[in-house]
């Protein structure tokens, strides 16, 4: 359904300090959605909605009000930011609630669901400080390239509604000894010193120094600098760390994580989904989505993004588009961005590519909606087949 997941958004917090009257409307748009056959979307709505009931039997809380979204000074476009000493350059840049995205990314249904209880935590942070339940203050997101993970960090702070301190670490490293270290403190008691989201991208950075023979003693400070940081934010407001390669952290480092979160490479239904959000104003059949999606499949969002873009490019320049032959051309000038078995197949004769796609059991295609594609008919399609099988 287009655009529930900014209903969805604006339900949870309507409903993080609810009343009746906010209930009452959205039951009322529960059950319009049940009665519309949006069976799925009236069920998170239901979720909502027993979650706020059960906020709303806690006793009134004489504890002081969750340090993550009330302490601290406010962010402002005018706040300076810290800069490197030697180099002048900006340790951070500052993302403000309405630079941030309104949309989740897409992921499969397990992973969405995990990461609205993670939201709901952080939303509830008051509530849960009342039972002593201490909640969680960190997160890190991992996973390959391109499957969405900054933007996932950045949409979360958005439904939390704080601005986002967002740095590199591979910005923070120098050259000069312990200036990396010292950049570190000073971002970690910037960020302290605001109500903010520290994001801290490229996390995997200082991997690139424990490679070094001769940096041992540079690590060793950086990691240590480091791991005090992350303890002192752990009062001071939330942390997130995106990074590609989980295994080059320091286990330590890892450790100090309440959460981690992996992000896979997209299923075939979230690349059906993705697909068709992305090629948008264009307007393709299902076949051809599901065409576009086998051609995908083992890529990542991110090669999905850039095919849609790819498809526009054609379909503009191009007197008359064929979708094969585009996804040809793209198989043969961005073979990073396609698997490498599929390309063999794309880039072989029509006779192999079309019996793979036949073969496919999670698409199902059937031979009249290929034979199209294909720009031949049914019959011929299947005369052609049975041909080739006698040889």
């Amino acid at each position: 359904m287009q655009y529930f997941n900014i209903i969805q958004a604006l339900c949870r917090s309507a409903l993080a300090t609810p009343n009746e009257a906010t209930k009452h409307q959205v039951k009322r748009l529960r059950d319009i959605l049940e009665k519309d056959g949006h069976t799925k979307e009236a069920s998170s709505l239901e979720g909502l909605l027993l979650s706020s009931g059960k906020g709303l039997d806690m006793a009134p809380s004489k504890i002081q009000k969750s340090f993550v979204i009330h302490s601290g000074e406010q962010l402002t476009t005018k706040t300076v930011i810290p800069v490197d000493k030697e180099t002048s350059t900006p340790l951070a840049e500052i993302f403000f609630p309405i630079d941030l995205p309104s949309e989740m990314p897409i992921f499969d249904e397990n992973i969405q669901s995990a990461i609205e209880s993670i939201i709901n935590e952080w939303l509830k942070f008051d509530q849960l400080l009342e039972i002593n339940a201490i909640p969680a203050s960190s997160c890190l997101i991992y996973g390959l390239p391109g499957t969405g993970k900054t933007h996932l960090a950045k949409w979360i702070a958005s439904q939390i509604g704080l601005p986002v301190v967002l740095a590199r670490l591979e910005g923070l490293m120098s050259s000069y000894l312990g200036t990396t270290s010292r950049n570190i403190g000073n971002l970690f008691t910037f960020a302290n010193r605001y109500k903010c989201i520290l994001l801290l991208d490229e996390f995997d950075a200082i991997a690139k120094l424990r490679n070094d023979p001769q940096e041992v003693g540079e690590v060793k400070r950086v990691v240590n600098t480091l791991l005090q940081s992350l303890d002192s934010r752990h009062e001071k407001g939330f942390t997130i760390g995106v990074t590609n390669h989980e295994s080059l952290l320091d286990p330590a480092i890892w450790r100090r994580f309440d959460i981690q979160v992996e992000i896979p490479k997209p299923s075939t239904d979230v690349i059906i989904r993705l697909l068709n959000k992305f090629v948008l104003p264009l307007k393709f059949s299902e076949t051809e989505i599901k065409f576009l999606t086998w051609c995908l499949e083992g890529s990542s969002g991110a090669d999905a993004e850039m095919l849609s873009k790819w498809l526009k490019r054609a379909y503009v320049l191009e007197t008359d588009p064929n979708i094969v032959a585009i996804m040809k051309q793209f198989a043969l000038l961005n073979s990073g961005r396609v698997d490498a078995v599929k390309r063999n197949i794309m880039l072989r004769s029509d006779e192999d590519f079309i019996s793979a796609l036949l073969a496919n059991k999670t698409l199902s295609f059937k031979q009249k909606d290929v034979a199209l594609l294909f720009g031949m008919t049914a019959s011929s399609l299947s005369k052609h087949l049975s041909k080739n099988k006698d040889i």
